[in-house]
């Protein structure tokens, strides 16, 4: 059953994450919002769908990495045309404050101060929608009444790892919705076990629906310095986005708009529900969701355990084995494989720092990784020599400077080629063909047949 749109409602989605805990399917050039985690979509192509829901059409407001633009806009895209027109990118990460300031200023600017935002990471998983869109509705009642809601998951478990809300009295004139009396840091075990037993605490979500001119309010009040910052970094908002300049945004304050706002502001509200809610944070958080075995292991692929309990295994490209172990996460993908105790996210953690450190492209980009114009799949790197394949979408255009060609040949495997260089036309390269490339040249891949172009490009020296 379809959700009844809320006719001032504006879906905002933060995708600026990085998704370190989920290496090695997680990257910096492809994090985990944008990885098909859990089938046919991404995470961010998923949220998409479930917040559009609730939304008249046309009403989404991105805000995403710069570096991650063409990817987040190609998977919006594929969702409905148009899902991508209102998109403003960040040069860099300056946390969750400067990113919803971005979202407030820009949704006051073209759709109006009384406007509510629902505000939503782009890398949570939600398995039942249902009773969070009945906690949107309520929530916003109290939304356009000048309240900050937060949407608090009844806690299944004593879980450490999460940020907690405790709430207070309920709002008589909206129900379903309580004060936020406090936010609770992530607790040690004991308290996680105590606030459990309570029952007045729910886990902190990191969404939220507020009005674009209460929350301006509070952060004129609570954070004026993000504010500020953020105001004299933004361009005038055209065509569907603001253009924020680089120097001006990278002196933001970056500070979480829980500790910037929702921790000092008096007008915080909180709307329990139980949407079957993960922030897929770890390993071990998609161990817990996804089926198990009998014996507790979650397998992926070409995967197979013997005499082991409680294993997380993913495999990509091979068959992956695992024989008398328990608790494991073993993540291979084509150019790394991954082994960690299950729930020690903080030592994957550690583990990417150090190949980031060592300059290891194994920690920012993939073996194959989708580009703007289709998929780049690295074959073979070797001294000397590499080998790539191209697969560019129909009616796509590939771009590389001069240098990006040094050396380099293409063979055309399916489709027809359409190759043009600085100084010479075009020339249309046919299924079996090769050409290299004109030395010192630029020179542009273009597709311009109906199905996709694969191409293999060897690259000398």
């Amino acid at each position: 059953m379809s959700p009844e749109p809320i006719a001032d409602l504006v879906p905002v989605i933060l995708a600026g994450g990085s998704g370190t805990r989920l290496w090695p399917a997680s990257r910096a050039r492809l994090p985990k919002h944008l990885v098909d985690l859990f089938g046919a979509h991404s995470l961010l192509q998923t949220t998409a769908q479930r917040i559009t829901a609730l939304a008249p059409q046309g009403r989404l407001l991105t805000v995403a990495a710069a570096g991650q633009a063409a990817l987040v806009r190609r998977q919006l895209e594929s969702l409905a045309p148009g899902l991508a027109r209102h998109l403003v990118l960040e040069p860099e990460a300056r946390n969750t404050a400067a990113a919803v300031a971005l979202a407030a200023l820009y949704v006051a600017e073209v759709w109006g101060p009384e406007t509510l935002l629902w505000v939503c990471p782009s890398d949570h998983l939600v398995t039942a929608p249902q009773p969070l869109y009945a906690a949107v509705a309520s929530g916003a009642v109290a939304a356009r009444a000048g309240r900050l809601v937060t949407f608090g998951i009844t806690p299944t478990r004593a879980e450490t790892g999460y940020g907690y809300i405790r709430a207070g009295a309920p709002l008589a004139a909206a129900p379903g919705v309580l004060e936020a009396a406090s936010f609770v840091e992530k607790p040690a075990l004991d308290r996680a076990e105590a606030m459990l037993a309570d029952g007045g605490y729910a886990w902190n979500s990191g969404m939220f629906l507020l009005r674009a001119s209460t929350i301006l309010d509070e952060m004129q009040a609570h954070a004026p310095a993000i504010l500020r910052a953020v105001r004299a970094a933004m361009g005038p908002i055209a065509a569907g986005t603001t253009v924020l300049d680089p120097d001006a945004f990278a002196v933001v304050p970056a500070e979480p708009i829980d500790k910037a706002v929702m921790e000092r502001s008096s007008k915080v509200a909180v709307v329990p529900c139980a949407p079957g809610w993960s922030d897929v944070g770890s390993w071990h958080a998609i161990w817990e969701i996804e089926d198990r075995d009998a014996a507790g292991n979650a397998l992926g692929g070409d995967a197979r355990v013997v005499g082991g309990r409680g294993n997380l295994v993913r495999a990509e490209s091979r068959l992956v084995a695992l024989a008398g172990v328990d608790d494991l996460a073993v993540i291979e993908t084509a150019d790394a494989v991954m082994v960690a105790r299950r729930e020690d996210s903080e030592a994957v953690k550690l583990l990417v720092g150090g190949l980031v450190a060592e300059g290891r492209a194994e920690a920012i980009r993939h073996r194959h990784e989708p580009m703007s114009w289709g998929v780049l799949t690295r074959l073979v790197e070797r001294p000397g020599y590499a080998l790539r394949e191209r697969l560019i979408d129909p009616g796509a255009v590939v771009e590389l400077e001069a240098e990006a060609c040094a050396g380099v040949s293409w063979t055309v495997v399916d489709g027809t080629l359409e190759l043009g260089a600085a100084d010479d036309g075009a020339k249309d390269i046919t299924a079996g063909a090769g050409i290299a490339a004109e030395t010192g040249a630029a020179h542009r891949l273009a597709n311009r047949g109906s199905a996709p172009l694969r191409l293999l490009e060897l690259q000398l020296g």
